[in-house]
């Protein structure tokens, strides 16, 4: 560390160094108020550091012996000598005495048991002046063998065996001392130096000095080891106090020390100190009158052997109390002063932007309780200081536990009722953004968990506060940038009304990039009416405010639309925006963002689609477009009756590539086409089959998936090919009885005429197979007792398939009240018909079992227990017959209820495509 410069108190007082008491006072009050916290809000914490200097150097110069000694100092300071000290016979030296260092006229030597330190009186706010400078007594003891070697004793204390404490004259006690093969061994770090008892002759390689003047400071002494020539007694900021080798250029230690009489020790008591007793007397926070604390007799005392004047008028004590605003309030008009409470002080001293060092000091005297009952700006500035700090690992333990309090606190201060902020919301959110460096990488558990809740809790009421006030956020000081910040942090989506309502003015005025980032922030963080706020005000200024036939399309501006519908806000105007754009958009760009509405948009806005497919299908583009957006358009525009037009073009396009397509691409392509077949040219259609038969060859097809094997028997059915239709029903044939089951349940019913018989074979083989373990993928997975019903269903024309009729129903028989409604209403139809499991062994079983689970759930479906439960929808036809669309879900990428879908119709017992048929109903034969 490298020595700090004595603070220039005249300078800070801006008077000159002969300055006499009257010009002092003048520049002390007009500086008070100058530099007053509450005067300069937009730089508080410089002006409180302004006011904490003030205040030091008032104290200093108009307190004589203090001024004296900072005198000597900053003299002294301000001559540099490279020499080496030199001896110097026995100096004058008080009996009793304490030592300060150069430079640190504030600072002073002592002994603490066996520890030796060099403190402040603000290093240990905890010692009140007696126990603080008892602490710093010392004496030297003089040893007759050289005419300047002593030792450095604090008096009165006692070693072992010793009956009296060290005084004057007598040896023993305890004494400064050091390691002296350490002093020897650690180079430039020397030997801490503690205090250790020593008789005459004891130890005298480690607690003999000899005594040498300074060169730069008269009456300034240097303490040499008597036994290790050149190891010297050095100050090293900001508390320790070794033994090191003598280095001339080193400007991290201090060498001097001067000694001050212990007689004058009062002389460094505070007016402070002077006053608390008196309004300590007096019930917490009372008013008392100036006129009495003038002339109380501790008061008039201290100013006459202290500060060697007069008391003070009134206009000296209104600035001095100004100048100490955290501790004392003044009455300017009742000429009145009272202490702040405790609980007062502390939230000043905590709001005062304290130090971290003195966050952990305040609060490990002060009670829990005491803490929760802070307001929320001081435990707000108490923990940036924290987060703010880089602690030491010797401090690391009180600064956690410091943490651990003040979070602790302010989370009982978020549950409470709400209070007006005692600090500016602009700052609330500076600090949830700073707790959330507590502890730094590697915090503490209880920190990690506690310091999230902080910051949400910090910027709700940062939030709260901002919206309150006339005017808003944009009165509170907040510009949209600030939008962000309160977006990323924890709890945004608990405040997004409130912030929604509250931003709407910021976005006044301000850029498409930043109004752009507020919408992609409040969408990754799930606050949709940010994001509409955002939207709104985005879309505007694209639009150029108005309505009109056209507007500019830059690609940055047609993705912001995108970025606008994936929001899923403001849906309508996005796409009448998008329209405006259409005829000058970029072709790509225009795609994404319609893909993007596609699935968002309701019927409202049909028109504007339809306008915006037919100009995108006009372009001729499709064939630039990369894979995924041909495909994704083919599968819009397969549910979306307003991008019909997009139909052509794109399988024109995919026509051309198909063939460098992943085969789960190529099915769920052909799939999407297959309900649009009927819009297809007869010219594209062909381009699609030639593309196809290189695809789907024998080999080929031997290596899809079950899942795309099955998507190809029913995309090839559903384009009329029968070439390729053949050659994947043969290879999927060929693979049973392995074929998953609920893959085989989806082509069951198409190819049920065809190969009854093999189906019929393999089914029961199927339906062994061992069930899937969890980690199975999902096509191993058996069929559910609803699918049972169905299979059945498809089969009970079937006069051959007796055996696996019976199969199904001793699976289902342990499991009916599994059924869903839909399910046991086919289970019913069946068993009234004597058909499918109707006909089996089981019938009267199957019948009795789905009696008691009719009665048993009946209470529960009109009644049930958890009131207002919604009860799962099943995919249930007009027959109530079940549904195979969810099967084909995963296949097509689109749900039941589209148009197109691939059915097995039961009038014509085959299966059709039914172009605009609203789900795919499995049915039997009728």
């Amino acid at each position: 560390m490298v020595r700090k410069p004595l603070p220039d108190y005249y300078a800070a007082l801006e008077i000159r160094e002969e300055a006499d008491e009257v010009t002092i006072k003048k520049a002390y009050r007009r500086l008070v108020l100058q530099w007053h916290p509450d005067r300069n809000p937009a730089d508080r914490e410089t002006a409180e550091e302004k006011i904490r200097l003030l205040n030091i150097a008032y104290e200093t110069v108009t307190n004589p012996i203090k001024r004296e000694t900072y005198d000597l100092q900053r003299a002294a300071s301000s001559r540099k000598s490279k020499a080496k000290p030199r001896s110097a016979p026995r100096v004058e030296v008080p009996k009793e005495f304490m030592m300060t260092p150069l430079g640190y006229p504030e600072c002073f030597v002592r002994s603490l048991g066996r520890r030796v330190v060099v403190h402040s009186r603000s290093d240990d706010p905890e010692s009140n002046f007696q126990s603080f400078f008892a602490s710093t007594k010392l004496a030297l003891w003089w040893l007759p063998e050289v005419n300047n070697m002593c030792r450095i004793r604090k008096l009165g204390s006692k070693a072992r065996g010793d009956k009296r404490g060290a005084a004057a004259g007598r040896a023993g006690g305890l004494n400064m001392a050091f390691d002296p093969q350490k002093a020897k061994t650690a180079g430039a770090e020397g030997s801490e130096v503690r205090m250790a008892p020593a008789n005459k002759g004891q130890k005298a390689d480690s607690v003999n000095f000899v005594t040498k003047a300074s060169p730069t400071c008269e009456g300034a002494l240097r303490f040499e080891s008597a036994s290790q020539r050149g190891q010297y007694l050095a100050f090293f900021p900001p508390s320790h106090l070794r033994v090191v080798p003598f280095l001339e250029e080193a400007e991290d230690r201090v060498l001097d020390f001067l000694f001050v009489d212990f007689a004058s020790m009062f002389k460094f008591i505070t007016l402070e100190e002077v006053l608390q007793p008196i309004f300590s007397a007096e019930e917490a926070g009372v008013w008392i009158e100036l006129a009495k604390l003038q002339d109380d007799e501790a008061v008039k005392s201290h100013f006459k052997e202290v500060m060697g004047k007069d008391v003070w008028d009134v206009e000296d004590f209104q600035a001095y109390f100004e100048g100490h605003w955290a501790t004392f309030e003044y009455n300017a008009e009742e000429k009145k002063a009272r202490m702040r409470p405790k609980q007062e002080r502390l939230a000043k001293q905590l709001r005062a932007t304290p130090k971290a060092e003195e966050v952990v000091a305040a609060v490990a005297k002060t009670d829990e309780s005491e803490l929760q009952r802070l307001p929320v700006g001081a435990l707000a500035r108490a923990l940036t200081a924290l987060a703010k700090a880089s602690s030491t690992d010797g401090e690391a333990g009180e600064a956690t536990s410091a943490q651990i309090q003040l979070l602790a606190a302010l989370r009982a201060v978020g549950k409470g009722e709400e209070e007006k902020c005692d600090i500016p919301a602009f700052e609330l959110l500076h600090s949830a953004e700073k707790v959330l460096d507590l502890g730094g990488d590697n915090p503490d558990d209880t920190v990690l968990v506690q310091r999230s809740a902080a910051a949400r809790i910090l910027a709700n009421k940062a939030l709260k506060s901002a919206s309150a006030i006339e005017g808003g956020m944009v009165e509170a000081g907040f510009t949209l940038p600030d939008v962000v910040r309160f977006l990323l942090l924890p709890g945004a989506a608990g405040r997004d009304l409130l912030l929604a309502t509250s931003c709407v003015k910021l976005f006044e005025g301000r850029s498409i990039p930043e109004q752009r980032e507020v919408l992609r922030t409040a969408k990754s963080r799930g606050s949709t009416n940010t994001a509409a706020a955002a939207g709104t005000a985005l879309l505007k200024s694209l639009g150029g405010g108005g309505p009109g036939d056209h507007v500019a399309a830059p690609d940055a501006h047609v993705e912001m639309v995108a970025e606008v519908a994936e929001c899923g806000v403001r849906l309508p105007a996005a796409t009448a925006l998008l329209r405006r754009m259409a005829a000058t958009a970029n072709p790509l760009k225009l795609a994404e963002a319609l893909l993007a509405l596609a699935s968002r948009v309701g019927p409202g806005q049909a028109e504007d689609m339809t306008h915006i497919a037919e100009s995108l299908a006009s372009k001729g583009a499709f064939g630039n477009f990369p894979i995924k957006t041909i495909l994704e358009t083919v599968l819009a525009s397969s549910k979306d009756d307003t991008l019909a037009a997009l139909v052509v073009p794109a399988a024109a396009a995919a026509a051309n590539v198909l063939t460098h397509w992943p085969f789960e691409e190529m099915v769920k392509l052909l799939l999407g086409l297959a309900r649009r077949h009927a819009l297809l040219t007869p010219e594209v259609d062909d381009s699609l089959r030639k593309a196809a038969e290189k695809c789907f060859t024998q080999e080929q097809l031997q290596l899809f998936s079950p899942n795309d094997l099955a998507g190809v028997v029913l995309a090839t059915l559903g384009h009329g090919w029968s070439t390729l239709h053949t050659v994947s029903v043969q290879e999927l044939l060929r693979r049973l009885p392995h074929f998953p089951a609920k893959e085989l349940l989806m082509v069951t019913p198409l190819m049920l005429q065809a190969h009854s018989t093999e189906l019929i074979t393999a089914w029961p083989k199927v339906l062994a197979a061992p069930t899937a373990s969890k980690e199975a993928r999902s096509s191993t997975e058996p069929l559910s007792v609803d699918q049972l019903v169905q299979l059945a269903r498809l089969f009970q024309t079937e006069a051959t398939a007796t055996k696996l009729l019976e199969d199904l129903s001793e699976r289902l028989l342990p499991k009916v009240t599994e059924l869903s409604a839909s399910g046991r209403s086919a289970l019913s139809a069946q068993l009234k018909s004597k058909s499918g499991l109707g006909a089996t062994a089981k019938q009267v079983a199957l019948q009795k079992s789905l009696a008691a689970g009719v009665i048993k759930a009946t209470p529960d479906e009109s009644m049930s227990g958890t009131r207002g439960a919604k009860r799962r929808p099943e995919a249930s036809g007009p027959d109530g017959r079940l549904s195979a669309a969810p099967l084909c879900r995963g296949l097509c990428g689109v749900p039941p209820g589209s148009p197109g879908l691939l059915s097995f119709h039961h009038s014509v017992n085959r299966p059709v495509l039914l172009p605009c048929a609203p789900v795919v109903w499995v049915s039997g034969v009728k």
